[in-house]
């Protein structure tokens, strides 16, 4: 009885499917022919990239990038495959290639536009970050609202109205969101508002030693000083700070009201929880 042949066979040890597919690819991975996917390279090259962000085979996506570079940039009607590609490139903190492959993206939906944002914001491309932002502005998410904000700071718009209506969804859940406001009120002379709004800031994250001596800077300004000293002792405890008393108190009449400056400190993690 004649053996059955292998493609070992034909092939040595060589996949011709890793070639010709990407890697991990095998006769397995054949099923029924979709006759309806008119672009089935495509389709693998798609499958490639998610199957190796999910094992994390850095190095493999590093080569595959380069590699499959023109063949995805000449598919710019596959949007799914290009977001994928942008993850790839992200994975391997490739910012540029990613938001190079993002941008291709015809018509991008929320989460694309979300996406492009925040890699443009990290980018300090803030002016595209605004662009994308604006488009999708009544659907964005809490950090995109935030980087939305701050991206219109970058180009010089300081007006309370305008990050008011950026930020207002967030108001009752985001300290950063009361503190970006309250310190441009403060910075607008608006002692009452700025008040306000570090006080909320302030009960959602009362750790934070920037926003408790920020609102303790705009209390003494209102001429409330018995109870900022009334609430020294919990400053000290709440944040655990090492400034001392005589610092704080220098503070209390010098510190200046900066707007808090947000790190995005796993890009990869962001962008992939907007695209999922």
């Amino acid at each position: 009885m004649e053996k059955d042949h292998t493609f070992q066979d034909f092939f040595g040890e060589e996949n011709p499917f890793e070639k010709l597919f990407g890697k991990g690819f095998d006769a397995k991975n054949f099923r029924t022919p979709n006759l309806h996917d008119k672009d089935p390279r495509g389709t693998a090259l798609l499958m490639t990239f998610r199957e190796e962000i999910i094992r994390r085979d850095k190095n493999y996506l590093k080569q595959a990038i380069v590699e499959y570079k023109q063949e995805i940039y000449e598919r710019t009607n596959n949007s799914s495959l290009l977001e994928a590609y942008a993850k790839a490139a992200l994975f391997t903190e490739n910012s540029p290639l990613c938001y190079d492959s993002l941008r291709r993206i015809k018509n991008p939906d929320t989460r694309q536009n979300q996406a492009i944002g925040v890699v443009a914001y990290s980018l300090g491309n803030y002016g595209d970050a605004i662009k994308s932002f604006k488009t999708v502005e009544k659907d964005l998410s809490s950090q995109a609202r935030i980087l939305y904000s701050l991206s219109l700071l970058e180009i010089g718009l300081e007006g309370l109205s305008v990050h008011k209506r950026v930020l207002n969804p967030l108001l009752e859940m985001s300290a950063a969101a009361n503190s970006i406001l309250g310190c441009l009120a403060f910075n607008d002379q608006d002692s009452i508002t700025a008040e306000k709004y570090l006080a909320s800031a302030a009960k959602l994250n009362p750790k934070s030693e920037k926003i408790r001596l920020d609102l303790m800077r705009v209390m003494a300004a209102n001429e409330k000083m018995n109870e900022v000293y009334g609430q020294m002792n919990s400053f000290y405890i709440d944040t655990n700070s090492k400034i001392s008393s005589d610092e704080v108190t220098r503070q209390l009449n010098e510190r200046e009201l900066k707007v808090p400056r947000i790190l995005i400190k796993n890009l990869f993690t962001v962008v992939n929880s907007l695209l999922e």
